[in-house]
């Protein structure tokens, strides 16, 4: 019985996509995650919206037309 091995080509898929553009949205992923977390931890909710994001806590909430405001709030807030 033979060792299982790694595929040469694991994500034989057909799609070819620009390599700096799957780096550019796995950062962004990376960064929206990040700031999840810092926000959970300061005892915030973070919410996606199709127009952008809605951080609340208590009975209060602010939104954030996107990841650069966001990363204000949070810095503004003490979340990071």
């Amino acid at each position: 019985m033979s060792a299982a091995h790694k595929s040469e080509n694991p994500a034989a898929t057909g799609f070819n996509a620009d390599i700096s553009t799957n780096l550019n949205i796995i950062g962004q992923d990376k960064a929206l995650s990040n700031l999840r977390a810092s926000f959970a931890l300061a005892g915030f909710e973070m919410h996606q919206l199709s127009d952008g994001f809605v951080v609340c806590k208590w009975n209060l909430s602010k939104h954030c037309p996107d990841l650069r405001s966001l990363a204000a709030f949070a810095k503004q807030v003490g979340a990071v």
